[in-house]
C-alpha cells in the first residue's frame, strides 16, 4: 500500500532514476520509484546496453574462432545459432534482474512501483498501477520530484517506417527475434547502427548500412572514423549522404528507396530494416510538466550543472534532460541528484564533454573530451600526439596491430583535453582516459604513472613518456 506523502518521487528506473533512489533511501529519506517494468535498470538492461554488448560478444567470439589459426589453433566454425546467441543474452538479463530485485527487497525505505507517473503540480504525482490484478490510481505528494523517464527511439519521416525493426527487435528481453534474417538494411550510421552493422555482419547477415551525411559518427574523431569506416567496409555496405524516405513491404521483402548525394533515386531491396537513427528524450504529454511549471524543449527537460530543472525542487537526470545520452552519464548526474537533495550542493556542475563515448564495434573506438577539431572551434591552440596500438606487447599478442591512441593537448596549459582511441582495448581504455581528461593532467603527470606488463594499458603512458 501506498502512503500519502513521500521525501522523494522518483519518475524512472533506469540510469537517471535508481542511483538516486537507492543513495537517498539508504540515507534514511522515504523514496517511491516508479518504473513502467517495475525494477532497475531502464531501457538499458531491457533492450540496449547489456543485451546488445551480450550479443556483440557472441559475435566476437565468432570472429575469434574463424581466426583460431593464428594462435596456433584448430577450431571448426559452425553455423550462427541464434537461438542459443538469444538464450545467452537472456540469461545475461535474468541474471542482472535478478541481483537487482534482491537489491530492492534488501534496501529500507524504498518502495518500486510498476507503473506510471504523472505529475499533477509540482509536488504532487498521480500513480498509475496494477495491484492484484486490479487497475489502481493514488496522489502521493513528495518534497523533492525526480523525473528520469530516460528517451524512446527517434522517428523521422520516412513512409513505411513502422515495417522496420528497432533495437526492441533485436534485443529485448524475452522477446527478440527468433531468427537473424539473411540481410538487412540498417538506418543511421550513429554508435548504434554502426555497433549492430558490425556484430550482425559477424554473424554472417549480409549488411548495408546507411547514412545521410557525409561521414558515420560524425561526433567523434574523424581520423579514428576514417580507419573505422575503411575497416568497417571489407565486411559492410555503407553508404553515405543517401536519404530514405520510404519502405515498401513487396513479396515478403522490403523495398527501401531513398536518394543518394546527386539527388538520384536509389533503392534497396532486403529481408529486414533497423532504424538505428538515434534516441530522444522520452517526454509524453501524460507525464505532466506543464502541471508542475517543469520547462522543456524537444531537446529534452531543461537543467542547469546540478540537474535541477526551473523549479528547484525538481530534479531531471538522465537521458531526458538531452546532455549525455549514455547509462554512465546518467548515473553521474543521478549521484548529483542525491547530492543535491541531500546535501544542497555537489563539489561542481556536471559536464558532458567529459563522458566517454565509446563505439563496440569490430574495431572499437572510445572519445573522451575534446577532438582537435572541437577545441579549435572553441577558439583553444591545442596539438595531437599519438602511438600506434602495435607499438605494444599485447596488441601483437592478440594478434590486433590495428589502430592508435592519442592526445590532445592544451598548448596554454598544457594538460590533456582530449583522449580518442581505435583498436584493441578501445573501450577499456576510455576509463583511464576519462580520468586523465576530468583530472586535467598533464603528459608530465601521467609519464610517472605505472600501467601493468603486457596489457594495452601501457600505450597511455608509454605516449605521454614520449611527449615530455
Amino acid at each position: 500500500m501506498l502512503m500519502d506523502h513521500y521525501a522523494v518521487i522518483v519518475i524512472g528506473g533506469g540510469g537517471g532514476g535508481y542511483p538516486a533512489a537507492f543513495r537517498l533511501a539508504a540515507s534514511g529519506k522515504t523514496v517511491l520509484m516508479i518504473d513502467h517494468h517495475g525494477t532497475m535498470g531502464g531501457n538499458c538492461l531491457y533492450d540496449g546496453c547489456v543485451p546488445s554488448k551480450a550479443v556483440r560478444e557472441a559475435s566476437i567470439m565468432q570472429h575469434q574462432i574463424a581466426g583460431a589459426q593464428f594462435f596456433g589453433v584448430s577450431a571448426s566454425l559452425q553455423p550462427t545459432q541464434w537461438s542459443a546467441i538469444r538464450a545467452y543474452k537472456d540469461q545475461v538479463q535474468s541474471a542482472r534482474y535478478t541481483q537487482h530485485a534482491e537489491t530492492i527487497r534488501s534496501t529500507a525505505g524504498i518502495t518500486v512501483l510498476r507503473g506510471e507517473g504523472q505529475l499533477v503540480d509540482a509536488h504532487r504525482v498521480k500513480v498509475i498501477y496494477q495491484e492484484d490484478g486490479s487497475p489502481r490510481e493514488q496522489t502521493v505528494t513528495g518534497q523533492d520530484l525526480v523525473i528520469a523517464t530516460g528517451s524512446i527511439t527517434e522517428s523521422a519521416p520516412i513512409t513505411g517506417l513502422e515495417h522496420a525493426w528497432t533495437s526492441h527487435d533485436l534485443f529485448a528481453w524475452q522477446d527478440a527475434i527468433t531468427a537473424l534474417p539473411h540481410d538487412i538494411v540498417i538506418l543511421g550510421g550513429g554508435y548504434i547502427g554502426v555497433e549492430a552493422a558490425s556484430m550482425l555482419s559477424d554473424l554472417g547477415v549480409q549488411v548495408t548500412l546507411i547514412e545521410r551525411e557525409h561521414t558515420l559518427l560524425s561526433s567523434m574523431d574523424q581520423e579514428i572514423v576514417s580507419m573505422l569506416t575503411e575497416r568497417l567496409a571489407q565486411r559492410v555496405k555503407i553508404v553515405l549522404d543517401t536519404s530514405v524516405d520510404t519502405i515498401v513491404p513487396q513479396d515478403g521483402r522490403f523495398v527501401v528507396q531513398g536518394r543518394g548525394p546527386s539527388g538520384a533515386p536509389v533503392t534497396w531491396t532486403t529481408d529486414r530494416v533497423l532504424a538505428a537513427l538515434g534516441r530522444i528524450p522520452c517526454l509524453p504529454p501524460a507525464l505532466g510538466l506543464d502541471h508542475a511549471g517543469v520547462e522543456s524543449t524537444p531537446q529534452g527537460i531543461i537543467v542547469n550543472g546540478r540537474m535541477q530543472t526551473n523549479v528547484p525542487h525538481v530534479y531531471a537526470p538522465g537521458d531526458v534532460n538531452g546532455q549525455s545520452m549514455l547509462l554512465h552519464a546518467a548515473e553521474r548526474m543521478s549521484h548529483m541528484v542525491a547530492q543535491m537533495i541531500s546535501a544542497g550542493s555537489t563539489a561542481e556542475p556536471f559536464r558532458p564533454e567529459e563522458m566517454p563515448l565509446t563505439v563496440f564495434s569490430r574495431p572499437a573506438t572510445m572519445s573522451v573530451g575534446l577532438t582537435m577539431a572541437v577545441a579549435r572551434q572553441q577558439g583553444l591552440a591545442v596539438y595531437e600526439e599519438q602511438r600506434a596500438m602495435q607499438a605494444e606487447d599485447w596488441a601483437l599478442i592478440r594478434g590486433e596491430p590495428e589502430g592508435f591512441y592519442k592526445f590532445v593537448v592544451s598548448k596554454a596549459t598544457g594538460r590533456i583535453v582530449g583522449a580518442h582511441a581505435i583498436g584493441i582495448d578501445a573501450v577499456a581504455l576510455s576509463s583511464v582516459s576519462h580520468m586523465i581528461v576530468r583530472l586535467g593532467l598533464t603528459p608530465q603527470d601521467v609519464s610517472v604513472m605505472a600501467f601493468p606488463h603486457p596489457t594495452q594499458f601501457e600505450i597511455v603512458n608509454a605516449l605521454a613518456w614520449n611527449n615530455t
